[in-house]
């Protein structure tokens, strides 16, 4: 990954037109005048042997003619010239191309590469990336930079726009500004072969311009890539994503992969889910979508007021909310008492609030006042049907004005004028307003439950999981014991005893075992499904659904990628029962659901400590109260390497040490967990006043749920947490001490920040924590550990500089800066 080259891309000095034309209809053509039409104030340089000059700028003959290196080149050629202009630009130094031809994986050379390889082995060799092939161009509104074919500019505006579909991209530029909403960026991948999702998220997560992102995804070439940077952008800002082909026939239409290497629509499901992201249907809420994130904000309670002219409008609203599971707000008596006198007899003071067709703009302004000052609203939607009255634009400015001109806090509006013609000025006003308008109630309704699964999907990333008791057998070599003795007798699958007694391993109860389970009882158990299986995408997943012999994964399971803890164990469970894959009877005992999610951990842990499984089907197993018991299992493996190794990488184990602290106490040093957040709490409470200011240079309040289980739920991927243990004689664990780094996606540089208990110091417990962070991050192949502290903090100073930090006082800004430069540092050992 590489944020540098990416923020190269898209904010470029120079361009350089390959195979600009002075002919209408040819992209050289339109990516000229389009970029001639903005306003970029760098060199536009068209390179083409048949014009001397295009859409009157001088042109070049060929790259080498250009007076100066281009930070981006455009390519309009044909397919078959791409590869040799990567070359020569790749000479000229240029290190930046869009490609816009498409098909390059479908034309050979003599010698039987595709033109696709060829491309790609010389952008390598030559430090060229690559936005597409089949790509629209790029459009940055900001810098008044239009490189792209498109019929139409893009406003400026805070929504980062990255497709795989030009049509996609030409469809939201064409509505949007209609609709007066803007972008940050609009990136056309294209097909993506080089630079990709992960690369333009972790730009984009990092982009002040960019307050939402909005994907539209074909497919997934890089699963592990994808979800690291799309849960590390969703912290920050959301991400709504539309991904194309749910039935594999419509994936094949959209993906140049073979129907085997495309991945199944439910696991991006699950994948999505797991990012934080918010996937919508079509392009319809796609739209909705766009709307809601230009204009709204983020909301804070899923209940809903509704204001409508009639009856019929708000019953179709009420009905849409209802069904996609969302929920009316209750009106405090106090505001109801407050609406009665300004509504007509045969109206309604209760939510939704009817107004009657003939309610003039003077009721809607003190209705929406009422409203207004009421502490307990957080989301009205206002809704009009076309009056012969008064006409709607004039109701919408009242709305408008009312609404800016309250000073207190503002709950989150939303706006649905139905009709056409009738309501359109309106609707431009809500737009020039930034308030989200609709056409239809189930529109305007949809676009706000957009936002309720949003905030859903952040709830649980930030879940705090339950500990599983240490009590829980973890006999992972039992298991790859079991697993190498059938590798070396050359054996694909292993024997229901060898499967059975892996499971035993893992403290699940098996068939042999199940045989104090009464027969009533097995007659009362649900009998569920659970399945591991590899995803060409995104590796291992874990499916869940009631016992069958034929099975739809997208009809009968649900899908959870691991590593699963309790808390997305429990969510796993909760939308099988919500979607009837797992359905609920009189009859059964009822599901006891930590019994059922421990179980499904124990599966996820067996899918981590054991990469030769390829497949693992327990087909039933009975769940009856505590009871969970596997009647019947498979298991499949491989001594191949698995391609397509887990999305989420897993809490690393192999970490963990144990050492003895100068007065004699045996510590446990281990990257953090999830599960470890209510003692990072108690840990940052311990903080005298003094070490929390110069840890955080300010006095901070405590921090909220929300703001530790980020601190506690990492993504070991990119980012290092180790904690100093130290348990109780009830093996209750005591957080000494933690150290953490986070690193650029470029690996270049890391920075780190320390802090151990008050009354710990001096007992060598801050030099231990460091010194396994750099040990670390020089394993990562980091490239440099730096970080930062109070001038008062001389101890800290001290101990970086006997590690071999550098340390400069900056006595002007009143810090001391540590750098560790690991190249110069392993010269100076040898």
């Amino acid at each position: 990954m590489s944020v540098k080259s990416v923020e190269q891309l898209l904010k470029p000095q120079s361009i350089a037109v390959i195979g600009a034309s002075n002919q209408p209809n040819r992209p050289g053509n339109a990516v000229m005048r389009n970029l001639l039409q903005g306003q970029f104030d760098g060199p536009i340089m068209p390179v083409t042997p048949h014009y001397k000059s295009v859409n009157g700028v001088l042109a070049y003959r060929s790259i080498d003619e250009l007076p100066i290196v281009p930070d981006l080149a455009i390519i309009c050629t044909r397919a078959t010239r791409v590869p040799a202009i990567i070359l020569q630009l790749g000479r000229k130094g240029t290190r930046n191309a869009i490609v816009i031809a498409a098909g390059l994986d479908n034309l050979f050379t003599a010698q039987g590469t595709n033109l696709q390889e060829q491309m790609l082995a010389i952008a390598k060799e030559w430090s060229v990336r690559i936005l597409g092939p089949d790509s629209l161009g790029i459009i940055i509104p900001a810098l008044g930079l239009n490189a792209s074919y498109a019929h139409i500019n893009a406003l400026p505006g805070k929504i980062a726009v990255v497709s795989q579909s030009s049509a996609v991209c030409v469809t939201l530029l064409d509505w949007a500004r209609r609709r007066r909403i803007g972008f940050s960026q609009f990136i056309s991948l294209g097909e993506g072969i080089d630079i990709d999702f992960d690369e333009i998220l972790d730009y984009l997560g990092r982009d002040s311009q960019t307050s939402a992102i909005l994907l539209y995804i074909d497919g997934i070439h890089d699963g592990r890539a994808f979800m690291s940077a799309a849960r590390a952008a969703s912290f920050n800002k959301p991400i709504l994503v539309i991904k194309a082909g749910i039935y594999l026939e419509s994936s094949a239409l959209t993906s140049r992969l073979p129907p085997e290497q495309i991945g199944n629509d439910a696991v991006y499901d699950a994948a999505f889910r797991r990012a934080g992201m918010l996937r919508v249907g079509d392009l319809r809420e796609l739209l909705a979508a766009v709307e809601t994130l230009a204009n709204g904000k983020p909301i804070y309670s899923e209940q809903l007021v509704i204001i409508a002219n009639g009856n019929g409008p708000s019953a179709m609203a009420v009905d849409a909310l209802l069904q996609r599971g969302g929920r009316l707000a209750t009106l405090d008596e106090s505001v109801v008492e407050q609406l009665q006198p300004l509504i007509h007899s045969g109206g309604r003071a209760t939510n939704p609030i009817n107004l009657l067709g003939d309610a003039s703009p003077d009721t809607y302004q003190k209705v929406i006042q009422v409203l207004l000052q009421s502490n307990s609203i957080e989301n009205i939607l206002i809704m009009q049907a076309p009056s012969a009255l008064t006409p709607g634009e004039v109701y919408a400015d009242v709305i408008i004005n009312t609404y800016k001109n309250y000073g207190g806090r503002k709950p989150n509006l939303f706006a649905n004028w139905m009709g056409e013609d009738a309501a359109q000025n309106a609707r431009l006003r809500f737009a020039d307003a930034n308030i989200a308008s609709f056409r239809t109630p189930e529109g305007a309704v949809g676009a706000f439950m957009h936002m309720v699964q949003y905030r859903r999907n952040q709830k649980l990333l930030s879940e705090t999981p339950e500990s599983i008791s240490d009590k829980v057998p973890y006999q992972p070599h039992t298991a790859q014991t079991i697993i190498a003795k059938a590798l070396d007798e050359n054996r694909n699958q292993l024997t229901t005893v060898e499967a059975l007694d892996l499971l035993k391993g893992y403290g699940i109860k098996t068939q042999n075992e199940s045989i104090d389970m009464p027969r009533s009882q097995r007659k009362g158990a649900y009998p569920l499904r659970v399945q591991v299986q590899i995803d060409p995408v995104f590796g291992p997943v874990i499916l869940l659904g009631e016992a069958a012999s034929h099975w739809s994964v997208r009809r009968n399971a649900v899908v959870a990628l691991p590593p699963l803890n309790m808390a997305l164990a429990r969510y796993m469970v909760i939308q099988a029962l919500a979607e009837g894959k797992i359905r609920e009877r009189e009859l059964y005992v009822p599901l006891d659901m930590p019994s059922l999610c421990l179980f499904l951990t124990q599966i996820s842990q067996i899918v981590i400590d054991h990469p030769a499984v390829r497949n693992l089907l327990i087909n039933p197993v009975l769940a009856a109260g505590e009871d969970i018991h596997v009647l019947d299992v498979s298991i499949d493996i491989s001594a191949e390497k698995n391609s397509c190794p887990l999305a989420i990488r897993p809490y690393p184990k192999e970490l963990e040490e144990s050492f003895i602290l100068r007065d004699q106490r045996k510590i446990l040093l281990r990257p953090i967990r999830p599960e470890d957040e209510l003692n990072l709490q108690a840990f940052d409470n311990s903080q005298s006043k003094e070490d929390r200011y110069k840890r955080y240079f300010a006095e901070l309040p405590q921090f909220s749920h929300e703001q530790m289980a980020r601190l506690a739920q990492i993504d070991y991927a990119r980012e290092m947490a180790f904690i100093a243990v130290d348990s109780d004689d009830e093996q209750q664990e005591k957080i000494l001490g933690v150290v953490r780094v986070q690193i650029d996606p470029d690996n270049t540089q890391a920075e780190f920040a320390m802090a151990v208990r008050s009354e710990l110091k001096g007992i060598g417990l801050g030099s231990r924590l460091l010194q396994k962070m750099i040990d670390y991050c020089r394993a990562q192949g980091t490239q440099t550990l730096i970080g930062c502290t109070m001038l008062e903090n001389s101890g800290m100073a001290n101990l970086a500089r006997k590690l071999g930090f550098s340390v400069k006082f900056n006595r002007e800004d009143g810090l001391i800066d540590m750098s560790l430069n690991f190249q110069e540092a392993n010269k100076s050992n040898l």
